[in-house]
């Protein structure tokens, strides 16, 4: 049985970003959402010891929103994965997988600030899309 659980444990990784575009200020957000996959594997019998095994995976994914509204928003990057697993049956989410994910809040900033520099570019195209769109 596989569970899929979207925790916003990395949702304090957020980096905001000021740029110009057209004279005009935008601001623009962008924040870390974890989705959380896990799967029990291994065998519980009565008359013997468990084999159970709670493996989950961590896919970090960067969402970026815009002040001006929805129009542009989504998510820009999805390739952090982090994985591992613990003892015993996968009961109620991964804490061991949260747990992890406490301890790699400062990479997973560094990870949302380099999206962002990343996005700038494409960011900077769509917003020029969106104001060539709306002049006609």
């Amino acid at each position: 049985m596989s569970v899929t659980l979207i925790a916003m444990a990395a949702a304090a990784a957020t980096h905001n970003v000021q740029i110009d575009h057209g004279g005009k200020p935008v601001q623009v957000t962008y924040s870390a959402r974890t989705e959380y996959v896990t799967k029990t594997v291994g065998a519980k019998t009565p008359n013997r010891m468990s084999t159970q095994r709670c493996q989950w995976t961590a896919k970090v994914m960067v969402d970026r929103s815009l002040n001006q509204g929805p129009a542009l928003a989504r998510t820009v990057s999805s390739d952090k994965r982090y994985s591992g697993s613990e003892h015993g049956a996968c009961i109620g989410g991964s804490r061991a997988a949260e747990r992890h994910m406490a301890q790699h809040q400062a990479e997973i900033r560094d990870h949302v600030i380099a999206v962002a520099e990343r996005d700038r570019g494409p960011l900077l195209a769509e917003l020029d899309a969106v104001r060539n769109l709306a002049s006609n």
